[in-house]
């Protein structure tokens, strides 16, 4: 058993020599929330936070663009951004917001040589009608499966999830709401995460 960090330092030495300066995605753990607005009437939050793991395994920084869609309508109100900020961040590690509009928003991510971050993004929507939706399929763009996804979804008592794109989810009633959880690996989404409510009778 001693020599096993020395055959995982072996297997990865290929990964990492080969490796180019290129930002890897790692993972994801998504919460959504649908709760009733306090301006009352129908409209809804479209509360999302989402944690994302990135990784650059070169040598050398990166300094890279990521774009994060977020499409308005008329039942979906441009996206209000409350928090983008690295975790736990080292040394040159940086995230900055570049531009905003109505499809969604861009931002620098600055990573080190060997290094990996997790990045918050927090976000709020103001939404009509009876669907909410996050785009999911931007995840494919990265060239390989996602390594990890979680999404919790939270939707206030009163509402009842009519549909979602996803496999059946491991669901926790309470009073206050249902919280649906879903734990993915080697993820490659299909679809976009669209989900469909109705009103409990």
């Amino acid at each position: 058993m001693k020599h096993c960090p020395l055959l995982v330092l072996l297997a990865l030495l290929p990964v990492l020599l080969l490796a180019q300066p290129q930002l890897s995605f790692e993972g994801e753990v998504l919460d959504f929330a649908l709760i009733s607005s306090l301006a009352g009437g129908d409209t809804l939050l479209w509360n999302v936070s989402g944690d994302y793991y990135f990784s650059n395994l070169s040598d050398a920084a990166i300094s890279q663009v990521i774009g994060f869609p977020v499409p308005s309508s008329d039942s979906a109100s441009v996206a209000e951004i409350t928090e983008l900020s690295l975790i736990d961040p080292a040394d040159s590690m940086r995230v900055e917001l570049l531009r905003q509009t109505n499809d969604g928003f861009a931002f620098r991510l600055d990573l080190p040589p060997r290094s990996f971050v997790g990045a918050r993004i927090s976000y709020t929507q103001k939404i009509s009608g009876n669907q909410a939706g996050y785009v999911l399929l931007t995840a494919n763009s990265w060239g390989r499966p996602l390594p990890s996804c979680e999404i919790t979804l939270f939707v206030e008592g009163g509402l009842e999830l009519r549909d979602y794109p996803l496999p059946d989810p491991v669901i926790f009633p309470s009073s206050l709401g249902d919280t649906y959880h879903w734990q993915l690996t080697g993820f490659r989404p299909a679809t976009d995460f669209m989900v469909n409510l109705v009103e409990r009778l």
